[in-house]
Parts: structure tokens; sequence; C-alpha cells
């Protein structure tokens, strides 16, 4: 459907501004056929810094055009916009006081434009669009949250129950660690030497997977609000027990609140009563207990609430200029993924000759 990187565009929308003081540089980047990890490792070897102190507020897709802002520490405005690397382009420096952090993002602005869709569908997906504005779209993590092997979230359970030969034969085939290296120390030594931020994105894909199989659980009723719910208000993110379920389905209808899944963690809110019984028994068929989240791999995860549907702002839907297609452009908030709206939009029309 993507047939260039020009066809998915992606541009972060930052959740404040720098306050151009401090010791920190905050810097736009544009990358091409670029993931961020792939970029923030290029950068620190041209800054000579290490990757861990550099900060971002959310990965962006690979196969694609996308803009986001990254943080570093101890480096001056003039070494960052004087960077010059394959397919990464600076596009501002400015100071500010804190290192950036994940989730310090409120949202993204899609442009997709869809190849060999029929124009006459034009009005199908308007229709299917209007609806995601009403009712909103499954927050679902979409596929690429689990790796290009599909096994992140293989490897982060492996981690959890501290099952390392599992855990050996995952990386050994991504060729994360060499083979000599299990060769010379005990496996869960070898383990624990795996990059941070690569452990913690296999623990977030085994809790996003885990998400994934609650919000399938409540599927096609994500806005219905069950006894024992915690809601999340879209507004602010601020959760709350539902004791009430009919008093407060209403504001659900209005796409004000949302019930919320668990990204499981030893701080998270449990939910009550048999919405409570249906978490509890996805960990428990993994044969998982809640208490292991507590530190894994030398990670904690503290664990929170994600809403099991997402609001959509809709922004422009068209025939594409070289007339090869349909564009659409459209905000999501956070955490959002623009192929989960795909999949949405595009079930029910016609497949392509």
């Amino acid at each position: 459907m993507f047939k260039e990187p020009e066809d998915f565009i992606v541009e972060e929308i930052p959740l404040y501004e720098p306050s151009r003081t401090g010791t920190h540089t905050y810097f736009a980047i544009r990358k091409r056929n670029l993931s961020t990890m792939e970029a923030i490792n290029r950068i620190a070897r041209e800054l000579q810094v290490h990757t861990r102190n550099i900060g971002y507020a959310g990965l962006k897709d690979k196969n694609a055009i996308t803009t986001q802002v990254l943080s570093v520490e101890g480096v001056t405005l003039e070494q960052v916009l004087s960077m010059e690397q394959p397919s990464i382009e600076v596009l501002w420096a400015e100071r500010h006081t804190h290192k950036l952090r994940v989730g310090h993002l409120r949202g993204n602005r899609f442009e997709l434009t869809l190849r060999d869709i029929p124009h006459g569908t034009l009005t199908q997906i308007k229709t299917a669009m209007d609806r995601l504005n009403t009712e909103g779209v499954p927050n679902r993590f979409g596929v690429q949250r689990f790796g290009n092997k599909n096994d992140s979230h293989l490897i982060g359970k492996a981690l959890i129950k501290s099952d390392w030969e599992t855990v050996k034969c995952y990386i050994l085939a991504n060729g994360d660690i060499p083979q000599q290296k299990f060769d010379r120390k005990p496996i869960e030594t070898v383990v624990n030497a795996i990059p941070h931020r690569l452990r913690r994105l296999y623990l977030s894909a085994y809790q996003a997977h885990l998400f994934n199989r609650i919000l399938e659980e409540r599927m096609p009723h994500l806005g219905k609000l069950l006894h024992g719910d915690i809601a999340v208000k879209h507004s602010n993110g601020a959760p709350f027990l539902v004791e009430h379920a009919p008093l407060e389905q209403p504001r659900a209808d209005a796409l004000e609140i949302s019930p919320s899944g668990p990204i499981f963690g030893y701080k998270m809110r449990m939910p009550s009563g048999d919405v409570r019984d249906l978490e509890i028994s996805v960990l428990a068929d993994d044969g998982i207990r809640l208490e292991k989240f507590r530190k894994v791999a030398g990670i904690r995860l503290p664990g929170t609430r994600r809403p099991l549907r997402m609001p959509i702002q809709p922004h422009e839907i068209s025939i594409a200029d070289n007339h090869e297609g349909i564009r659409l452009s459209f905000t999501l908030p956070a955490g959002g993924y623009a192929t989960v709206v795909l999949d949405k939009l595009l079930a029910d029309l016609p497949s392509p000759e």
C-alpha cells in the first residue's frame, strides 16, 4: 500500500516547548527510512555520547518520513546543528532544563497516501472516518511494536519468567549478543548485559501484547463501561473507578471517557469484580503473577492504565495529487498507531484488483 517513504509522513506534536535555558539540548530531526533507535545510534556516535544520554518522547516508524524531538545533555547547539548523517536532517536546536522522557508528547499528526485504493471508495472512507470520529478507534498496539521478527514480546515474557535459555535462543537468533559470550559467562549475566534500552523494549512489548489480549476480549464493545472498570478521561488521562456503570455510560457515549486496559506493573491501579478477574486470568494463562513485574532484569515496571479506545481528529480525506490513490491526514493522541486506524478504515472496502 505504501510504495515510498513519502506515502507515510508523521510529525510529532510536542507536549511543551524548550525553555531556552539549561544543560540539555532539545533538537528536532526529520528522518527517512530509519527507525528512531537507528537514528539515535548514529547521532550518539557522531556526538560521542552514550545512547542512554539521548532522550526521546516516542518511537517513530522506520519505513516513513518522520519528524520528532530528541534531547542530549552536555552538547552545544552548534555541535547538534552541524551534524551530518545520511537520512537525518536537524531542523532546530534549543536549550532545556531536563532530559526528554518517553511519553512527553501530545500526539502525532499523520499524512498518508494510500496507493491502489480506488477513487470510488472515497465516500466510504469518509463515512468510516466519521464513524471513528464519533466512536473512537481501538487503542491496539500495532504490529511494529513487536519488532521486525514479531518476537520482542516473547523475549519480554521469557525475561519476566527468568527463562534464560529461551532468552538466549531469541537473542542469538536476532544477533543481539554473539555466541562466544555465552561460552564464557553464566546466561543470566549475559542477558543482563543486553543494553538497558533494549531490555526495556522487550519488556514493554510484552506489556503491549497483554494489553492487546485484553482489548480483544472486550471487542467489539470498547466503549461499554462495566462495573469495576478503571475509566480514563481523554482530556487529561486521569483514571477513576467505575462504581455505577449506567450513570457514567453517557460520558463514554460522548467519548469523554473510555474503559481502560492494563499495562501491567507493580504500581498499576487494578479494577474490581469481573474486570479484575479477566485481567488476572490473562496473566495466569501465561503462568505469571503480578508481583513478577516489580523488577525484571534490573528494570522496574510500575505499569499504568491505557484507554481501550482513542479519539481521532480527522483533517483531510481527498484524492492524491497524482491520482494514484487517496490521501488522508489525522491526529492521534500519544501512543496511537496509524496502522490500526487504517485497519478499521479499510476492513470493509473491496479488495484492489
